[in-house]
């Protein structure tokens, strides 16, 4: 019934005029790195030539390596630059060479035959410039946001429409409220039409990649009324790392139990009872060690818990998302090739390089892909290196990942 549904409020509405986001159309993309070295805001901006390379990936993507995971079947890459030291410096000249840079990034992407999306990637780092929640509540920030945003879009609008495209910003966090707990006010859409017309006034011909609240995911594209930009020339792009427990788990950055969890494997049931509980115990253990405030007695417990979710969790979870991105664009007469599953992935390798169950990681990232590419929608896996890595260390694509995202000569 919900699919007869669909398909009568998708023949009821009239047919979209081709745009360049269509010609654009992204299948097959990785991110690149956000920073090579991570330093705080302040460190980086005091190092000396630190910022040279900006974004710095190619600090430790050795030449070629971009041309090579084209021939391999990408045909997208989604460069990640962190906008924090263009706001920092916003009116100097060094702001001037950070233009520059990104479009040479992009030059460089393309001329590898590589689609270029340039994604302006916030994120939190708090009580610094540039931090997505300063970013988002106060408006002084947002204003300065939008002007450098305007900038960054000026510096690349003359580039190929077909080839290039500008993401106006990276999992906003704001409106998790409305979005899961309702009549909460909801603030995201009126700064998404704001963030879209400085784009679209400086880069009229570029398809512009536009998601929805609350980190970007497919709940809050949901909600979202795509008429409220006026433009058909958009990619829209949400997230997915479901299921959550197994993508992050050891994440020293998540402030849960889960960041002491290692060994779920996927799909969950290949988890035994035996399994559970041993994972459980040796999660307790390395949060005792870390005597932090995950170290409580009901931490264990909460890890149980998240354990016992996991296992019970069915295949709905792992295409949830796509799922929802495709109701919402067929409701709103929006071709799938405009939808973008602009990051997945999971954390399967160690600080130490280790590969920590690298099976499971290449079942995770087939089961997503198959399933975006199913509904007709591109996807770009994140990232690059890193703890989700998709390359070793000499910027060779991982075979099993390379088999994973159905790519070619792996």
């Amino acid at each position: 019934m919900k699919g007869l549904v669909a398909l009568c409020l998708l023949l009821a509405q009239p047919a979209l005029a081709e745009t360049a986001a269509d010609r654009f159309a992204p299948k097959r993309g990785f991110s690149t790195d956000i920073w090579v070295e991570w330093k705080s805001l302040n460190d980086l901006l005091q190092t000396p030539g630190f910022l040279d390379v900006y974004p710095d990936y190619p600090r430790h993507v050795a030449p070629g390596t971009f041309a090579r995971l084209h021939a391999q079947g990408f045909d997208t890459v989604r460069i990640a630059a962190d906008p924090s030291p263009m706001l920092a410096l916003a009116g100097t000249a060094r702001q001037g060479g950070f233009l520059t840079n990104l479009r040479q990034r992009v030059v460089e992407a393309q001329a590898a035959g590589l689609k270029v999306i340039l994604d302006m990637h916030t994120y939190p780092h708090t009580g610094e410039v540039g931090d997505i929640d300063r970013i988002l509540t106060r408006p002084a920030d947002f204003d300065a946001y939008l002007q450098m945003l305007s900038q960054v879009a000026e510096i690349i609008a003359d580039l190929d429409p077909e080839r290039t495209a500008l993401e106006l910003m990276n999992e906003p966090t704001q409106d998790c409220a409305a979005i899961y707990s309702a009549p909460a006010t909801s603030d995201w859409p009126s700064k998404l039409a704001r963030l879209h017309d400085v784009a679209r006034k400086a880069a009229p011909d570029l398809p512009l990649v536009l998601s929805g609240a609350c980190w970007g995911g497919a709940k809050g594209l949901s909600v979202l009324d795509p008429k409220a930009v006026h433009d058909d020339n958009v990619i829209w792009s949400f997230h997915s790392y479901d299921p959550f427990t197994f993508s992050h788990q050891g994440a020293n950055w998540n402030d849960s139990p889960l960041m002491f969890v290692q060994g779920l494997p996927y799909p969950p049931d290949g988890l035994t009872d035996a399994g559970a509980a041993d994972i459980v115990a040796k999660a307790k253990v390395r949060a005792a060690v870390a005597a932090g405030p995950m170290a409580e007695a009901g931490a264990a417990l909460t890890l149980g818990a998240m354990i016992d979710d996991y296992r019970a969790a069915s295949g709905a979870e792992m295409t949830e998302a796509i799922d929802a991105a495709v109701v919402w664009a067929d409701a709103n007469a929006i071709p799938h090739d405009r939808l973008l599953l602009g990051e997945f992935g999971a954390l399967w390798i160690s600080d130490t390089g280790e590969l920590l169950d690298a099976d499971s990681h290449a079942r995770f990232l087939s089961d997503k892909r198959r399933a975006a590419e199913a509904a007709g929608i591109g996807w770009a896996v994140w990232s690059f290196s890193g703890s989700f890595g998709i390359t070793d260390p000499q910027s060779q694509l991982y075979p099993q990942v390379c088999t994973a995202l159905g790519l070619m000569k792996c």
